[in-house]
């Protein structure tokens, strides 16, 4: 039978028994079951494979059943004396017996070991053991696998010379052959872990937390040295840009589109025999956890004159002691246990600046975080924490978001509008009664050149700002408060003083006399976000 046929090929050139099954064409779950599933399934998946000459009812070759109608044990060539050699195993004994008893010694020729060995007891532990010390209080994990470029050369090289030996053989699983072999290799794995470690394996799709494992071997680099010759033209390209390339020109997607360049019959040319039995199998090089980011939301006050809104560094040197980010972030980040995080908010305030009233809205993000569940009242205790360590800012409403609802805080920028005080001074003095002028003033459009303190991080450009409405009240004969809601980006100092005339109309220009800033609060963010706690 062809069946039979291809089985002894792949046996004598040294494929593991999970690989026979998956050149076999079996693609359902009894390609994850133990060895004695693996065996029976060995057995009958080759003998549903027949060449179109042979009967329909399935009688087999000659030698393929007994007289009586039962089924002859399967044989394979025997290795005892390390070759490929043609020497048959006795008839009493399986062809599946005698594949176990070598591949304890023999590593695969297509999987390199990865469902050998990657898949045994010491392999699961080593797997179990990187997920626990990771610390992650998540129910359930998923597996992702890399593997050796070498691995899709060699099942590549395998299926060329099998189509040749019998060209009637069926190749529907060839094209999804490598991904099978990660599937069955998760899919063994996964329910190992799942048992040890007492948490869920997702076999599908699942970002939550997953365990990146990168494979390697030692000979990777090396065998596919051989689609340099058959494609020099590509490589060569490849060899020539150092900076793009610079760890090798061997990549994984680079082996693929070569592969489908050559014909097979140019690949038997190049390779007329089948991969040699590696010495050694495939290693776990290294085991990444990688967690999906929580969000922590709120809204800060800022009461500091002197603290800015992120860590304030010039050339490397630090110029102010801490920051609002610092002062929030290190105190979550040690509840959270994350690699890093990322600090952003709704708009942001200068270093002398104050930001009172219902403060300014913000969001963290934890990357890869340890610990991702907070009770309401665990986050309560977070927020006091920080509040009572710092009398530079205080947080309200801090909360556990969803990361579709981040994308709130970051739209409502150039919608949102701010209310401002602003403390004034009038150097020559000024008339109280020309500061009724400005409350007759809706709607004023502002055209503001950028301003001259951060022309340096910001391009040249002329924009359009809004003053919503505005009042001032007298302080003295030379301060006045002046408070006004505006768009969203409106420079208030600049308006105040003109920037060199800079910004017109300006508070001088429309009250008639010089005026500068001395203080300035943001008064209100109005972005109704994050959904205010009760408490």
């Amino acid at each position: 039978m062809l069946g039979i046929r291809a089985l002894k090929l792949l046996q004598e050139w040294g494929c593991c028994r999970r690989c026979i099954v998956i050149f076999l064409g079996e693609r359902s779950d009894l390609l994850y079951g133990d060895m004695a599933v693996i065996d029976d399934t060995l057995k009958s998946a080759a003998l549903k494979i027949k060449d179109e000459s042979e009967s329909e009812n399935g009688v087999a070759e000659q030698g393929s059943e007994t007289e009586c109608g039962q089924e002859a044990p399967l044989q394979e060539g025997s290795e005892a004396d390390g070759s490929r050699g043609e020497a048959q195993v006795s008839s009493e004994d399986s062809i599946c017996d005698h594949m176990a008893k070598k591949q304890k010694c023999s590593v695969c020729i297509t999987c390199l070991g990865l469902l050998q060995w990657g898949c045994s007891s010491d392999a699961v532990k080593l797997l179990s053991d990187a997920i626990l010390s990771r610390g992650n209080d998540g129910d359930s994990f998923a597996l992702a696998l890399s593997f050796p470029v070498c691995l899709s050369l060699r099942v590549h090289r395998v299926w060329t010379l099998l189509l040749q030996a019998l060209p009637n053989f069926p190749d529907k699983g060839r094209i999804d052959h490598v991904g099978t072999v990660k599937e069955v290799w998760k899919n063994i794995v996964g329910a190992e872990i799942e048992v040890a470690i007492k948490r869920k394996f997702m076999s599908k799709k699942y970002l939550d937390f997953i365990l990146n494992v990168n494979s390697t071997h030692s000979r990777d680099m090396i065998e596919c040295e051989i689609m340099e010759t058959l494609c020099s033209a590509m490589f060569a390209v490849r060899r020539q840009q150092h900076r793009k390339y610079s760890n090798t020109v061997f990549t994984k997607q680079a082996i693929e589109t070569a592969m489908k360049k050559v014909s097979d019959e140019e690949f038997l040319k190049a390779c007329p025999e089948p991969p040699c039995v590696p010495d050694e199998a495939i290693v776990f090089q290294s085991l990444q956890c990688q967690q999906t980011s929580i969000y922590m939301a709120g809204r800060y006050n800022k009461y500091s004159r002197e603290l800015p809104q992120t860590p304030w560094l010039v050339e490397g040197e630090r110029k102010m002691e801490t920051s609002v980010q610092e002062l929030i972030c290190e105190s979550l980040l040690g509840a959270v246990k994350a690699d890093d995080v990322k600090f952003s908010s709704s708009g942001r305030e200068d270093v002398d600046v104050r930001c009172l009233g219902t403060g300014r809205p913000f969001v963290v993000e934890f990357i890869n975080p340890c610990r991702t569940k907070f009770t309401r009242s665990e986050m309560k205790e977070l927020q006091a924490a920080i509040n009572s360590n710092t009398k530079l800012v205080a947080l309200r409403d801090l909360q556990v978001v969803d990361r579709k609802d981040v994308k709130i805080l970051k739209e409502g920028e150039e919608e949102k509008t701010k209310a401002y005080c602003a403390l004034c001074i009038a150097r020559d003095g000024y008339d109280p009664k020309v500061l009724d002028r400005l409350s007759g003033l809706t709607e004023l459009t502002l055209n503001q050149k950028t301003p001259i303190r951060v022309l340096h991080r910001r391009c040249l450009a002329t924009r359009q700002k809004m003053i919503h409405k505005m009042i001032a009240s007298p302080v003295d004969d030379y301060f006045f408060k002046l408070h006004l809601t505006t768009q969203a980006g409106t420079y208030i100092k600049e308006f105040v003083h003109g920037d060199l005339g800079r910004t017109t109309p300006n508070l001088g220009s429309l009250l008639g006399v010089e005026v500068d800033i001395i203080a300035l609060d943001v008064e209100n963010v109005a972005l109704n976000w994050p959904p205010r706690c009760d408490d």
